[in-house]
């Protein structure tokens, strides 16, 4: 059990009194700047300049949405529903109280729901969503004096306590927001069902590799909460022979798989964490690659093909940037999904 004032920042506890974390870093970021040998540091001491491209600040994250929609949320119902924050009265003291009100609840929320959501409870996705949008309904109702009802939200459905009636998706009389919502909630439902009866849940790191000259292309892989490779394969050989022709190209891409380096905390890689993924299900797609090739056997081929083994639906674009672009405006639509079902 962490002590009071310590901040579980997924992997390691961070103490805001001392501004350093407990632990150190298992990374150095970049061997030609001092300050990161230092691993027990956050953000190179300077968090106003800098971020973490391994994902451990990613907590900021669902804080900010929360804070962002429930400052939104506060403003609407200041205003009597009106959406259009433009027509708002902001010489009016509530306007600005239930603004406020709304951003600070949200952003406990949703600090509340990133937590649960890398907890590794069973269904944490799910925890998560149903937490922060609780705890988001609480607050809302008691700094509007009871105006809005009391609901919690379970991903593609939700319970209206006060009401007694059941939201859902594609309900009829739905807002399209509602219906976006509940759909980025069923996308946490379906990566916690088929972590819970396909096992091995975890949470994962999506590795996209830098880019530079001599390798434009980079490499996709996916390692498991120990930093330890799940996915990430390559060719036997090079497969592209310089001034081949594209039918060459091709032929000479054919390769037998074989493992490579994931490169996860090398500067310049790019890494997504996903929270309760089947380990399991991961590793029963691996245990079936014999083949690489340029189209659809590449190393991000296989990242996507195992993902959606995993219940974590992507469309395969070729670059491993495509895929953790995905993969994050996933994360941040199902962190976002509790507040747009229960905007008013």
């Amino acid at each position: 059990m962490p002590e009071f004032g310590l901040i579980n920042m997924n992997t390691r506890l961070y103490d805001p009194l001392l501004g350093r974390f407990l632990s150190p870093d298992p990374y150095v970021a970049d061997a030609g700047y001092l300050q990161d040998f230092n691993r027990y540091t956050y953000a190179r001491n300077n968090p106003l300049s800098y971020i973490d491209p391994s994902g451990e600040i990613v907590w900021f994250v669902p804080v900010i949405i929360g804070a962002v929609i429930g400052a939104y949320s506060g403003g609407v119902i200041a205003n009597d529903g009106q959406y259009n924050p433009v027509k708002w009265d902001y010489s009016s003291g509530q306007t600005w109280g239930y603004m406020l009100g709304g951003a600070v609840v949200g952003g406990v929320s949703g600090y509340a729901g990133w937590a649960m959501a890398g907890s590794g409870i069973p269904m944490a996705n799910t925890a998560a969503i149903a937490g922060s949008s609780l705890i988001n309904s609480v607050g809302t109702w008691a700094y509007t004096g009871g105006q809005t009802p009391i609901s919690i939200g379970f991903g593609a459905f939700s319970y209206d306590l006060t009401n007694n009636n059941f939201g859902y998706l594609g309900k009829k009389g739905n807002k399209w927001y509602e219906n976006l919502g509940y759909g980025l909630g069923a996308l946490a439902n379906l990566t916690d069902a088929v972590s819970l009866f396909r096992g091995g849940g975890q949470n994962i790191k999506a590795n996209s590799a830098k880019t530079n000259k001599e390798d434009w292309w980079g490499h996709s892989a996916i390692t498991d909460e120990n930093g330890n490779p799940l996915v990430s394969f390559g060719p036997d050989n090079p497969p592209v022979q310089k001034g081949a022709t594209l039918s060459e190209t091709w032929q000479n891409s054919i390769q037998g798989a074989k493992v490579w380096d994931t490169y996860l905390g090398d500067k310049g890689t790019w890494s997504v964490e996903l929270n309760n993924i089947s380990t399991t299900a991961i590793s029963k797609y691996v245990s079936g690659v014999t083949r690489w090739d340029l189209l659809l056997n590449s190393c991000v081929g296989h990242t996507s093909r195992a993902l959606w083994g995993a219940g974590i639906p992507n469309i395969y674009l070729f670059h491993p940037h495509f895929l953790n672009t995905q993969l994050f405006i996933r994360q941040l639509g199902m962190y976002s999904s509790p507040y747009l079902y229960q905007i008013p």
